[in-house]
Formats: structure tokens, C-alpha cells, sequence
């Protein structure tokens, strides 16, 4: 298994020398990737940092593992603006962004920022959306004439420094939203799920790449490390016989106590690696 580490941007962690310390011990520790999520308001806590802004910073002060958005709402902003932040940081990264594909879901965001739609309409930009981000990444002059975007003579440069483009990874797991995962993503990383709808969804996914004849998708995870150790390790067996590959936990960095996590990856990602 390979392992994220995703940092809680909310209330008083919200704080640079913070974040940046999270990270750099991140990536001494040998984690695989750094997530954040993607929220202006939350129901927990209003005080938020913007995701891209942050990432970009963060990709200044380290220098090898990845960084993602645990998801990003595509419907939530322009998509053309949006595929321009995150080529953008894919540049100064040097390559190693994944965008968190979702289709959003705390209306009261939507309603403060954007614009609030039923689930089927979000779900539908999110597959609009995704149309434009992939042909702004990959074609020199774009023209596109959708539903819900549109786009005269748009010239995104320059683009994202990963080949054909950077990676996508879905966070849903209801029907419509695994297909779109099987047609554009390359990884599939849902929150808020049991080990047996994990194994459920990811035999469902599988039948969907199948029909379009893809074989390969990271499948992975977003947990919460509001656990023993103990707990922890026996979530993590669970789904590993589920079928996860790529472990990623949210860790409470408020405090700057690493050492219950060192005692994760020293006492627990042994058996996993």
C-alpha cells in the first residue's frame, strides 16, 4: 500500500508556519502525498483556506511527494479557471498535482460563492466541467459549446508539466459519478464509507472500466485517524481486503504533536508496505 497524509485546513490550523511544518514532516516521514479539501464554508467550521492557493505554497517548501485535493467541487468555480489554478500548480510543483474530482455538496457554499443546483445538475456540470479542464490541458486553441460552459478561441499555456494531463482521482461512489471515474479518472478515492461498500463500489467501478476496456485505476481512500492505533490498524485490514491500495489518513496537526504519528508509521504501516 502507498499512504497520504491529509492536513485538516480549517479553524485554527489555518495558520502557514503550521501547514508548512505538516508538510515538510510529511515528506520526511516518507508519506506518499500530501490532500487538503476544497471548501470556502463547512459545517463544522467556516474558517477555511482557498485549496490551490495553499497547495501552490506548500509545493514551494517541499519538493517530491504529490499533492491533491480531497475532492475539489467542480461545479463550484469556472472549470476553464479552474483547469488554469491547477496546471498552474502542476508547473510550479514540478508535476506532482492530483485533482480530486467531485461534484459538491454543502449548499451553503454554493449559495455564498457560487450557485446551488439539484444533484443531478451538479453532477452533469461536473461532467461538462471535466470536458473543458481535459481540452484546455491537452489542445492548443479551444472552442466549446456546452450546456452549462462555453468556450471562444481559449488558450491555456502553459500547460501542466504531466503527460497527456494531471491525473484525476473521483471522490464519490454513487453510480453516475464511478462511471464518469471510469471513463476519465485515474483513481478513485471516497470518504465516509464502510469496508464492505468499499468492496461493493470498487467491484462496481471495475465492471464500468471493464466495458470501456481500462485496466488501471489507483483505488484508494479517505479515512479519519480519530482512532487507537490499535482501531486504525484493524480499518486499515478491512479495507485493504476490500480492495484499497492507498491508504489516506486526516491527521489533527493543530497541536504539532508528531509523535502519535511516527508511532503510525512505525508501528502500523509496517504490515501494509
Amino acid at each position: 500500500m502507498k499512504f497520504g497524509l491529509a492536513l485538516p485546513v480549517r479553524g485554527d490550523n489555518c495558520r502557514r508556519e503550521l501547514l508548512v511544518d505538516a508538510a515538510k514532516t510529511a515528506e520526511d516521514m516518507g508519506f506518499d502525498s500530501i490532500w487538503v479539501w476544497d471548501h470556502y464554508m463547512t459545517p463544522y467550521d467556516n474558517a477555511q483556506l482557498d485549496a490551490w492557493i495553499l497547495l501552490s505554497h506548500l509545493a514551494a517548501v517541499t519538493s517530491k511527494i504529490r499533492l491533491g485535493t480531497v475532492v475539489t467541487p467542480i461545479p463550484f468555480r469556472p472549470p476553464a479557471m479552474l483547469a488554469k489554478m491547477v496546471a498552474t500548480t502542476d508547473i510550479l510543483s514540478e508535476g506532482r498535482v492530483i485533482l480530486g474530482v467531485g461534484a459538491g455538496w454543502h449548499r451553503p457554499e454554493f449559495e455564498g460563492y457560487s450557485v446551488w443546483n439539484d444533484d443531478a445538475t451538479r453532477v452533469a456540470k461536473t461532467h461538462e466541467g471535466l470536458r473543458l479542464i481535459l481540452k484546455l490541458w491537452t489542445e492548443d486553441k479551444v472552442d466549446f459549446e456546452g450546456k452549462y460552459y462555453s468556450a471562444r478561441g481559449a488558450v491555456l499555456e502553459p500547460k501542466p508539466i504531466q503527460k497527456p494531463h494531471p491525473p484525476l482521482w473521483f471522490g464519490s461512489f454513487s453510480n453516475y459519478m464511478l462511471k464518469l471515474a471510469a471513463k476519465y479518472g485515474e483513481g478513485w478515492i471516497p470518504v465516509h464509507i464502510s469496508p464492505e461498500e468499499y468492496a461493493e463500489a470498487k467491484t462496481n467501478l471495475l465492471k464500468h472500466m471493464k466495458s470501456r476496456g481500462k485496466n488501471k485505476m489507483t483505488f484508494s481512500l479517505f479515512d479519519n485517524e480519530s482512532h487507537s492505533l490499535d482501531t486504525l490498524q484493524k480499518r486499515m485490514g478491512a479495507f485493504k481486503d476490500a480492495g484499497c491500495e492507498y491508504y489516506v489518513l486526516l491527521w489533527n496537526i493543530g497541536d504539532r504533536d508528531f509523535k502519535k504519528l511516527r508511532k503510525y508509521i512505525d508501528e502500523v504501516l509496517p504490515s501494509f508496505r
